[in-house]
């Protein structure tokens, strides 16, 4: 009795370790996987090239493993999906959600700068596999839009404008939310500059260090600038210098 009980626990043991690991996603590696139905594949180069790989709507990778962390250059998504990305493990860190193709990701500041992610389905679609049946509510669309493309609710003139675009003219969800990227509020926030650069490194240093940056600090203004490095970027290699870690003994 105690022998058979000990070969069905075992079983269900070896059944449970299946089902994890088939829903599990950390053993991704570039490759040229299969396209998934509801999901989301991620390209090593922009504009879709080179090797890539998948993941179903539903999974997570709370850690990309070596090799692909910080790799990505383009984004393409299968049937009902979207994404939220993180720059750090773990889903730390800045995020944004995509839920359209993206050919290249550094015009969005992500190239090479995604470290955990999560695919999730959705009720739109991706242009590559549209579903059939009734489309989503042009409200959402359009403070889903709002909010992930400039961070705030839409204003009433926004809303009425951009319905009046999805009910009349036919417009998707990627057509606002182009239209919301080529806005002049959107190139102001996005738009680094000089200044805004030095006030990024700037309080920083005073987050980490409790001081105002010197000439040194040049090179973090470089990074911000040209390589899109948030304040949190800044802090984390201040964290690792000298000053830091003599303050902190």
């Amino acid at each position: 009795m105690i022998r058979r009980h000990s070969i069905f626990s075992f079983f269900l043991l070896a059944a449970g370790i299946a089902i994890v690991a088939g829903s599990s996603v950390g053993a991704q590696s570039w490759g040229r996987s299969d396209w998934p139905s509801d999901g989301v594949c991620f390209f090593r180069d922009a504009y879709y090239r080179g090797d890539y790989f998948c993941v179903r709507a539903g999974d997570d990778l709370r850690s990309l493993p070596r090799g692909m962390d910080n790799e990505i250059s383009s984004i393409r998504f299968f049937g009902r999906a979207h994404i939220l990305v993180f720059r750090d493990k773990e889903f730390e860190g800045r995020s944004e959600r995509f839920d359209t193709d993206v050919p290249n990701l550094k015009e969005d500041g992500w190239n090479d700068r995604i470290s955990s992610l999560q695919v999730r389905r959705s009720g739109g679609f991706g242009g590559n596999h549209p579903p059939s049946g009734r489309p989503d509510d042009p409200d959402r669309i359009v403070r889903r839009a709002y909010e992930d493309v400039l961070d705030r609710k839409p204003d009433q003139a926004g809303l009425r404008l951009y319905r009046s675009r999805i009910i009349d003219d036919g417009w998707s969800e990627q057509q606002v939310r182009e239209a919301l990227r080529n806005s002049p509020e959107y190139r102001e926030k996005h738009t680094m500059t000089y200044p805004k650069a030095q006030d990024i490194v700037r309080r920083a240093y005073q987050a980490v260090l409790g001081r105002e940056p010197d000439a040194s600090s040049r090179g973090y203004v470089d990074k911000v600038l040209r390589e899109h490095w948030t304040q949190g970027d800044v802090e984390r290699e201040l964290r690792g210098s000298a000053e830091y870690r003599n303050k902190h003994r």
